[in-house]
């Protein structure tokens, strides 16, 4: 269920239709891409946008360097400004993919952080006690443990409240992870005179390892620039008992068709993989389109049903350096299947590697010569070329 703050004043706005409301939501670009977890939201500024209200959705280019401490047991690493921008670039034509591009302005944080001092930090920082921030449940966790707490995590909740000020929010939408800061905003705007916003929080989705779907762990996660196919993939390899949020939140499918097919499963009268189905082409067409979805269904089934190897499996180039064989554990890294060795090496002890259609172990090394298929996890193909 969503959480509104405060649910009569809002509902009492968007009755009266006086004037139209400027709803926002932030994001840090610490990806390049955004998933649909974050599609969760933009769902919502996108409903507003069809009632005609006015959506700013704000890019955190200062934020991301900071850091956001939500959901942390230590300091996250800072980030260039340049990263940052690179990373915002590719999020333009993300949020669009959900929300419209009429009646939706994105705007960088840059535009007020841009042109402040030290005095104007200070300022904002003699609204809020040391208390109040360290009230917050990861910071409490950090004391607890005698992690250290840097300055620079505590004016994270000051900088994302101030962003409600300078664009003189009525509604500020965001996840269950984002209500300490969100509030922190709504309390910044009564200090300031302003109206104080309304707060639309959403659940959170979770990601294919059954934990909080994060930007942080890219191969648990669905993108929203995730090919057709692999969209499809993930959704089937979710659990099934995370079917019914992903219904209602990862779906713009009617409350009436979600509960419907909920009380068909628990009756028996839908399978639960054929539900799963379902789901995974309602996800699939939104992201991208029905055709794509119904053809990402049939080379499903070629591959797991037929046990075939994808028409599309991507031709990795691997450098062999005149070595005769290489570490399966490498070569996982450099066909770009995972991000490290540890992440590879956990996978090949999970068994989820396979070269040629054999099991693989960590004391694979595969001889270089020949194209090969390499599989990891249960979707993921390359045809490895060595030279």
């Amino acid at each position: 269920m969503s959480q509104v703050i405060v649910k009569e004043e809002l509902a009492k706005q968007l009755r009266s239709g006086e004037r139209q409301l400027r709803i926002k939501q932030g994001f840090d670009p610490t990806h390049p891409n955004l998933h649909i977890g974050h599609a969760v939201p933009l769902r919502k500024l996108k409903r507003f946008a069809e009632w005609g209200h006015e959506i700013v959705i704000i890019v955190g280019d200062w934020t991301t360097q900071i850091g956001d401490p939500t959901d942390r047991d230590d300091a996250r690493p800072t980030m260039s400004h340049e990263k940052v921008l690179e990373n915002a670039q590719t999020y333009l034509d993300q949020f669009h993919k959900i929300v419209p591009r009429e009646g939706v302005r994105i705007v960088m944080q840059s535009e007020w952080f841009g042109k402040f001092g030290l005095g104007d930090v200070i300022r904002l920082a003699s609204r809020f006690t040391t208390q109040q921030m360290l009230a917050r449940e990861e910071f409490r966790r950090r004391l607890e443990k005698k992690t250290p707490i840097p300055i620079k995590d505590i004016l994270y909740p000051l900088l994302q409240a101030y962003d409600s000020v300078a664009i003189e929010s009525d509604v500020e939408v965001g996840g269950t992870d984002q209500l300490f800061n969100i509030l922190a905003g709504r309390e910044l705007q009564e200090q300031i005179g302003q109206r104080p916003q309304s707060v639309f929080i959403n659940q959170l989705l979770e990601g294919l390892d059954g934990e909080k779907m994060s930007k942080s762990k890219p191969t648990t996660a669905i993108w929203l620039t995730d090919p057709p196919n692999e969209v499809y993939g993930k959704v089937m390899a979710i659990e099934d008992k995370l079917m019914s949020h992903y219904f209602e939140w990862a779906t713009e499918l009617p409350m009436s068709d979600v509960q419907a097919t909920l009380r068909a499963i628990a009756a028996k009268e839908l399978h639960p993989r054929e539900a799963k189905r379902n789901l995974a082409r309602t996800i699939t067409t939104e992201l991208h389109s029905a055709p794509a979805a119904v053809e990402a269904e049939r080379e499903f089934d070629r591959v797991h049903k037929d046990r075939e190897v994808p028409g599309d499996a991507p031709v990795v180039n691997v450098k062999a350096d005149g070595a005769k064989e290489i570490a399966i554990v490498d070569l996982l890294v450099q066909a770009g299947l995972e991000p490290s060795k540890s992440r590879a090496r956990k996978l090949v002890e999970q068994n989820g590697v396979h070269v040629n259609g054999e099991l693989a172990s960590l004391d694979t090394s595969v001889p270089v010569g020949r194209e090969l298929l390499l599989r990891a996890g249960k979707r993921r193909y390359r045809r490895i070329r060595f030279r």
